[in-house]
């Protein structure tokens, strides 16, 4: 992943994360990326809506010199998306019921309906 999208992907994330209160997988891994920059710029930036530039400037040279904190920070944002892309539930019920879940990683049960 570029770099400056990896920065801007890590920064929206957290501050969605922010405004979150309730659990649940997204809300989790959406927290881990949080959790991982508050640890990572402890004492050095506030981490806030109004100072998003500045993370994001502070992401992009942080993964410059230190490419371990640039993987870690990737494997959290990829392993965010892979669960908000997860997410997406179709329904069509013009002659019945077709339910698509894209990347269901449990099992669909579907009824049958009778006319």
């Amino acid at each position: 992943m570029e770099l400056s999208v990896l920065a801007l992907q890590a920064v929206n994330i957290s501050l969605w994360a922010i405004d979150k209160v309730s659990g649940g997988a997204l809300e989790k891994a959406g927290a881990d990326v949080l959790g991982f920059l508050a640890k990572r710029f402890q004492g050095k930036l506030q981490i806030d809506k109004s100072e998003s530039k500045l993370l994001e400037a502070a992401i992009l040279s942080e993964a410059e010199w230190d490419s371990k904190f640039q993987k870690d920070l990737e494997r959290l944002v990829t392993h965010y998306q892979q669960i908000q892309n997860s997410s997406h539930v179709s329904q069509s019920t013009e002659s019945g019921v077709n339910i698509n879940v894209d990347k269901n990683p449990g099992t669909v049960i579907g009824q049958q309906f009778f006319r």
